[in-house]
C-alpha cells in the first residue's frame, strides 16, 4: 500500500512538472526566445514510457513489461550519449544510471518470464514486478526532474 501511494505521489508530482515545464518552454519559445523544446520533448517521452511501464507492472504483465523495458532502452542511449536530445550534463548522467538500471530490470525481468515457464505455483507476479523495477522507476522520475531543470511543484 505504502509503495502505490509513494508511486502515486511521483507520478503526481512528475506530471504536475511537465505540464509546468511546457507551458514554460512555450514562452520562451517565442520570437527570440531560447526555450528548448528538445529537453521537454525528451522529459514527456520518458515520462510517457514510465507510465506505461508502471501501468503493466501494476498488471503482472511480464511480457508487457518486457516490451517497455526493451522500448526504453534505446531512449535511455540516446540521452546518455546525448546524440536525439540536447540536454545538460547532469540530465546525461542520471540517463547513464537510468540505462543502467533499466539493463539490471530487464535481466532480472527475463529470468522471472522463464521462471514463469518452468515453474508452477510461483506468488504474484506482481510483487516480483514491482521489486525488479523500483530502482528504474525511480531513475526515470529523477530523469524527467533533471531534464525539466528541477522546477518545483507548486503546493496548495
Amino acid at each position: 500500500m505504502r509503495s502505490q501511494l509513494t508511486r502515486a505521489f511521483t507520478v503526481l508530482a512528475t506530471a504536475a512538472s511537465v505540464a509546468l515545464a511546457g507551458v514554460g518552454t512555450a514562452e520562451a519559445g517565442g520570437p527570440g526566445g531560447n526555450g528548448s523544446s528538445s529537453t521537454t520533448s525528451a522529459a514527456a517521452v520518458v515520462q510517457t514510457m514510465r507510465e506505461a511501464l508502471v501501468a503493466r507492472v501494476d498488471k503482472g504483465d511480464v511480457p508487457g513489461t518486457q516490451a517497455s523495458l526493451g522500448e526504453l532502452a534505446p531512449v535511455l542511449t540516446d540521452l546518455a550519449r546525448g546524440e536525439r536530445y540536447v540536454i545538460q550534463a547532469q540530465a546525461k548522467e542520471t540517463a547513464v544510471t537510468a540505462r543502467q538500471d533499466n539493463a539490471e530490470a530487464r535481466e532480472g525481468v527475463d529470468e522471472l518470464a522463464a521462471r514463469m515457464e518452468t515453474q508452477a505455483g510461483l506468488p504474484p507476479v506482481t510483487a516480483f514486478l514491482n521489486a525488479l523495477v523500483q530502482r528504474l522507476l525511480l531513475s526515470l522520475s529523477l530523469l524527467v526532474n533533471d531534464l525539466l531543470g528541477g522546477l518545483t511543484v507548486p503546493v496548495g
